[in-house]
């Protein structure tokens, strides 16, 4: 990236705080304060630090490129590509043996060779390698959550053994589980704070406000923060995953990776809307995210295959657990698709908690129904395209 986007950034990023600021004055939910010049002084230095944390994600750090979630953090928006290059620079000019190995095992886990990153990162040191060695391994299939455990009894303070197992409760489709450790989470950081209060549709100004000022993912606050105000600009920039929920909140067609389970579930939505056959075989390695568990009961179910349709809505239920419905009047021929290409508008919430979908559906004709439940989509983006791209390519 160059550095004058390092710049509109900052900008962006200055101008959200300013924005949202404004907002809580008006509302009376936050009070203007005299500076006094320290706080001044104060305010420039936060500016300054931030700048710099901007500037160094155009370029990102050997120190802060040690574990993909720590890449994404510094700079979210880099390309699989740009950050496979700039790993291959740090591998090739390091005299670090440690850190030499660490990288190759990170270009070998955004490429899919597992057994070769695994390899890597047992000859290398420190919680970084080890949190790495067990994320690989579970990206492989192995159950972790013991050494999970085991890392974070010896790291009690550290946020990767509590990042191994939310994406494991992730890849499990656990919502419960994903809320307990979101909820650690939350304490221990304002933006897993955020990213917690979107999973349970919680998240205020305050919660964005607060997220901003850790400095840290700011391009996926940028566009967190539409889904809290829609009023707010949708940042424009060339990423899978900004890509995807720009086309999703502006109800535009987009055409996703065949690794990207949200943009597929976009794509698979819009296509079947407009009448055309879709292939139901190449969404099958999504089957254990709750959206597809829903997609595939209200196609089935607009099918007429009642029977399989029953079977979907019946897993989705369990895996979410807490659901609600909201209808409004059917104005076009297939019932529950339209909240997977945009955000639902002109629902009205049914008062009975928890109903079953498919009892709904046979009682109520001519409704259109729209299912409101935790969504893993905000904690799947945390770790961005590189955990779709692993796990689903």
């Amino acid at each position: 990236m160059m550095f004058d986007n390092e710049n509109e950034k900052l900008e962006n990023i200055m101008k959200l705080k300013a924005e949202l600021e404004k907002d809580l004055k008006k509302k009376g939910l936050l009070k203007d304060k005299p500076k006094d010049a320290k706080e001044t002084k104060y305010d420039e230095e936060a500016i300054k630090r931030l700048k710099e944390n901007l500037t160094v994600s155009a370029h990102i750090t050997e120190e802060e490129s040690l574990t993909l979630y720590d890449i994404n953090s510094h700079d979210y928006d880099a390309s699989i590509d740009s950050i496979e290059k700039t790993l291959r620079i740090f591998q090739q000019r390091t005299n670090n043996i440690n850190r030499k190995n660490i990288f190759e095992g990170l270009i070998n886990l955004l490429n899919g060779n597992i057994k070769n990153s695994i390899a890597s990162f047992s000859q290398a040191g420190g919680i970084e390698a080890e949190y790495n060695k067990l994320l690989a391994e579970m990206y492989s299939g192995e159950d972790i959550s013991k050494n999970a455990v085991l890392l974070l009894k010896k790291n009690p303070d550290s946020l990767y053994p509590l990042l191994l197992l939310l994406e494991r409760e992730m890849l499990k489709g656990s919502a419960d589980g994903m809320d307990k450790i979101l909820q650690i989470l939350s304490k221990k950081s304002e933006f897993w704070n955020l990213i917690h209060k979107l999973f349970v549709n919680q998240a205020t100004e305050q919660d964005i406000i607060q997220a901003v000022r850790e400095r840290i993912f700011a391009t996926l606050i940028l566009l967190l923060n539409v889904y809290v105000d829609s009023t707010k600009e949708i940042p424009n920039l060339s990423h899978t995953c900004i890509n995807t929920h720009r086309a999703y909140l502006r109800g535009e067609t987009v055409t996703p990776p065949e690794w990207c389970i949200y943009g597929q579930l976009i794509a698979a939505a819009r296509k079947y809307l407009a009448g055309y056959k879709i292939e139901i075989q190449n969404l099958r390695k999504f089957e254990k995210s709750p959206e597809f568990k829903l997609f595939l009961g209200f196609y089935h179910f607009n099918e007429g295959n009642i029977t399989v349709a029953k079977e979907y809505f019946k897993m989705f239920e369990s895996q979410v657990g807490f659901y609600a419905i909201y209808t409004k009047p059917l104005k076009q021929p297939k019932i529950g698709i339209e909240q997977f290409i945009s955000i639902p508008n002109g629902f009205t919430p049914l008062k009975q908690e928890n109903p079953s979908i498919i009892d709904f559906l046979q009682k109520n004709t001519g409704y259109d129904v729209y299912v409101n439940y935790r969504k893993y989509e905000f904690v799947r983006l945390v770790f961005s395209e590189k955990h779709c791209k692993i796990n689903y390519k």
